[in-house]
């Protein structure tokens, strides 16, 4: 990684080997709403990794997982004992299979009735669950925390298999509930295992995204619809008093044109812009944006030129002479950075962070990293 007075690896391409094998990959963590249910079946419907019909389905079982950790969670217990562990919602596509997960803090009473309803549900066939939500709906026989209501009847029809789960013991009469809703294609003829979990996968991924205090991330392909719906996403989870006017400004710049930066010169294979975009918060209303993609060793070369001349710069950060001269270098015939640098430039704060990764004789993966 490319920076003034120290040399840094940037972590963008880690993150992206964790999840190489996923096709798709949508992560969560902070304060869960409505708008923001909204908001990740935007993201989920501007997806191109699956058909029009699944889009719906996983868009309804992404509803009712929202539910589920509202319903489970117990905020009050979690805070008596101290427990700072955030909520998670993540979505992966893994060769052709949905998985949709969640993780939240629940009291060990209401761990044995979770357990109960999904260990009966993975009984039951399609017909026999047909007959259960049809029985739970006429007479309203759920309870309403760990019966098996018809939110958890419904996850199991829809995705055609029973949910997956585990516990982890945290102390305090308390337990991390780590849920997992499997989506097979229509034609898979495979039955989930316990295997398909990927427990130890999840647990290593989750302990590196509450280290590093991530707030969202996605890994996928960049198309121009899911653009705006990746910047609500950000912008709902934001540590900013209401007066921040201004900061808001500069936050939303940034991401404008660092998603737009990926769509727009990622390296285009079999149709798809594919790079990640993560978001970690340092500090309340302190955050650190990640974008990685790749792009041709010719473009990463020019790419590599007007960063290091933009990094030369020696005044103060955002200043008027440090503007100007920014300014003058776009008017270069050499380094002439372009428009989107100079605004990321700009709007954040400290120098930009940067790394070209050789993938191969023809690919570079690109990281950027800013501060503001």
């Amino acid at each position: 990684m490319e920076k003034v007075g120290a040399a840094k690896a940037l972590s963008a391409y880690d993150f992206y080997k964790m999840l190489a094998k996923d096709s798709f990959v949508l992560l969560y963590m902070g304060v869960f709403d409505d708008q923001l249910t909204t908001i990740l079946m935007d993201i989920n419907d501007a997806g191109k990794f699956e058909m029009k019909s699944s889009r719906k389905k996983i868009s309804f079982l992404i509803a009712e997982c929202f539910q589920n950790i509202v319903r489970h969670s117990d905020e009050d217990s979690k805070a008596a004992v101290g427990f700072k562990l955030p909520e998670m919602f993540l979505l992966r596509n893994r060769k052709s299979i949905h998985h949709l997960i969640t993780t939240n803090v629940v009291k060990h009473e209401d761990r044995i009735k979770i357990s109960n309803s999904i260990d009966h549900l993975k009984t039951l066939t399609k017909d026999e669950l047909k007959v259960l939500y049809l029985d739970v709906f006429t007479n309203e026989s759920h309870s309403e925390k760990g019966g098996a209501g018809l939110g958890l009847i419904e996850m199991a029809r829809k995705s055609g298999t029973a949910p997956t789960y585990k516990f982890e013991e945290l102390g305090g009469q308390m337990s991390n509930f780590f849920f997992q809703v499997n989506v097979l294609p229509n034609d898979a003829d495979v039955k989930v295992s316990e295997k398909i979990f990927h427990w130890t996968w999840l647990k290593k991924f989750m302990i590196t995204c509450t280290s590093k205090k991530l707030r969202c991330c996605k890994k996928g392909d960049f198309s121009k619809e899911s653009i705006m719906p990746l910047i609500q996403l950000f912008e709902s989870n934001l540590s900013l008093k209401a007066e921040d006017v201004e900061v808001m400004k500069k936050v939303i710049t940034l991401l404008i044109e660092m998603l737009e930066n990926i769509h727009d010169h990622a390296q285009e294979v079999n149709g798809f812009r594919e790079g990640i975009f993560y978001v970690i918060e340092k500090a309340p209303g302190k955050y650190e944006i990640n974008t990685g993609n790749f792009i041709p060793v010719s473009q990463s070369l020019i790419l590599k030129e007007r960063l290091d001349a933009i990094a030369k710069l020696t005044d103060s950060k955002n200043s008027k002479k440090y503007n100007r001269q920014l300014e003058k270098l776009s008017d270069g015939e050499k380094f002439k950075p372009g428009a989107g640098l100079i605004e990321i430039c700009k709007n954040s704060t400290g120098k930009l962070e940067y790394d070209f990764k050789p993938i191969g004789h023809s690919l570079s993966f690109f990281s950027l990293k800013v501060n503001l």
